[in-house]
């Protein structure tokens, strides 16, 4: 019974009840109250035809024969018919009723008056003698003796005989049969509605058992501290969906506590390792400067041996500075600094390195003076890292350039080079740490410098992309908050 579907059926059956309630009320009343305007205005004219006929009073006396006459008509003509006789102030002083069937003897004087003077209201209810709440339609007419009122003829159409009949009538078959086919339009209703909501309700309680089974199957996403409401499919999808969204976040806390202890154990495995790394550094160097007669297997060992030790001397320090940027203790401290002068003596240092690989490197950039927000050392860093792979990664003959293009707010700072490029497919993932697709074997190449230029702009909380294709080369694109200065256009490009 807790089901969705059934408890939007029983809410239907709900409201179809009391529709019906309310729709027989309404009939009820409705029907009533046209068959009393029905009745009131085709018999309006009756105690007006009776005292046009009949002299009912004499003067201020009762005319018994004549009276008498009146009530074996009314009882032959229509036996539910109520005849009173009223004095001018409403009080009755004779009737065709048993006097002892009387509740009331005053009858009030409004509605008579209300018949009289507007007859398009009807219908209207007046006394009735026989009850002491009873309200019923009427005919009256006044009775005037010489011209002035003697009293009232006042007819009470349907009277109790009509009322004792009416009432057997509410339980006669007709009114049964009605009942019944009442009840079966709202069984027709219910179970139609039931069979839709089930249809409707159908997706979510396949989705409930979807959760549910995925729910069993994946036991780590089970919080046992939510209960699950069998049944209700909202209720028990809510509360599947708390325990998954508790459980995600549990796993995101332990994943973040698995990532801090990730790059505690690197920042401190790399740092430990560079002693020994120096110690052996120093002893190879060493053998090499000491044995410089010893055989030329030996020396091209201990080169080889050396090379080994200053690309691991690389990796370490690699290592150790993205665990330090990762750790989140270290914040850029930003000064204004000339960007240009900055990218024209790092491309002086990396000119020697290009010049030996035959590679051209080439600046263009605005000398105007133009100022950047940064940290100095932490972009100086990345634009070595950027330098050395794209001087690496070019053959002899090709060319590296450094670019710059100032905007209102930002300064963009390109390295572009004439490389082999990089295929779309690896481009997602090229800034991933230890992610390399180029040949690396012999140029001491660790896969973390991108990450590390990646790592310190978004410290300086700008973005860096890389746009490649394969044969066509490699550009990678930075950017600075400028710092408010006047502004001078004036390109310089050297080689």
């Amino acid at each position: 019974m807790k089901a969705l579907h059934l408890k939007l059926t029983m809410v239907l059956a709900a409201l179809l009840t009391a529709l019906a309630l309310g729709l027989l009320l309404l009939m009820s009343r409705t029907s009533d109250r046209y068959a009393d305007e029905l009745r009131q205005r085709l018999d309006a004219g009756i105690a007006m035809y009776v005292v046009r006929e009949l002299t009912l009073i004499n003067g201020t006396e009762v005319n018994d024969r004549a009276w008498r006459e009146l009530a074996n008509r009314a009882m032959t003509v229509n036996p539910s018919a109520e005849v009173y006789l009223l004095n001018p102030a409403g009080t009755v002083i004779s009737s065709i009723v048993p006097l002892d069937r009387l509740q009331r003897r005053v009858i009030r004087l409004e509605p008579v008056r209300t018949f009289l003077r507007s007859p398009d209201l009807r219908p209207i209810y007046g006394d009735d003698p026989t009850r002491l709440n009873g309200r019923r339609v009427f005919s009256v007419a006044p009775i005037k003796s010489n011209g002035v009122l003697s009293g009232y003829l006042y007819v009470v159409l349907g009277g109790q005989p009509e009322r004792s009949i009416a009432a057997d009538l509410r339980g006669s078959y007709a009114l049964r049969a009605g009942a019944v086919a009442l009840g079966l339009v709202l069984l027709t209703a219910l179970v139609a509605g039931g069979g839709l909501f089930s249809a409707l309700t159908r997706r979510l309680r396949a989705l409930d058992k979807s959760m549910d089974d995925w729910s069993k199957a994946v036991p780590m996403i089970t919080d046992s501290s939510v209960a699950i409401v069998e049944g209700d499919e909202i209720s028990a999808l809510k509360a599947r969906f708390d325990a998954m969204s508790r459980a995600i976040e549990r796993q995101i806390r332990e994943l973040k506590m698995t990532d801090e202890l990730r790059r505690e154990l690197i920042a401190n495995v790399s740092h430990d390792l560079r002693t020994p790394l120096a110690s052996l550094r120093g002893y190879i160097e060493t053998l090499l400067i000491k044995d410089s007669n010893g055989s030329q297997e030996m020396k091209s060992h201990l080169e080889v041996a050396l090379r080994q030790a200053d690309q691991l001397g690389r990796l370490v320090d690699a290592l150790f500075e993205l665990a330090r940027l990762e750790s989140g203790t270290v914040a850029p401290q930003p000064e204004a600094f000339s960007i240009a002068e900055l990218l024209q003596d790092i491309a002086m240092r990396f000119r020697i390195t290009a010049d030996r690989r035959g590679v051209a490197l080439q600046t263009l950039l605005d000398m105007s003076g133009v100022m950047v927000m940064a940290d100095v050392e932490q972009i100086e860093r990345a634009l070595g890292n950027l330098l050395e792979n794209a001087i690496q990664h070019t053959p002899r003959g090709g060319q590296v350039r450094i670019e710059m293009a100032t905007e209102s707010d930002l300064v963009r700072i390109r390295v572009i080079d004439t490389g082999r490029g990089i295929a779309p497919e690896h481009l997602p993932h090229i800034f991933k740490r230890f992610y390399s697709v180029r040949d690396r074997a012999d140029r001491g190449h660790t896969g973390l410098g991108l990450a590390i230029v990646k790592r310190i702009v978004e410290l300086h909380s700008q973005s860096v992309s890389i746009l490649s294709k394969p044969g066509t080369g490699t550009t990678v694109e930075f950017t600075l908050q400028r710092t408010s200065t006047p502004m001078v256009t004036a390109l310089v490009k050297s080689a």
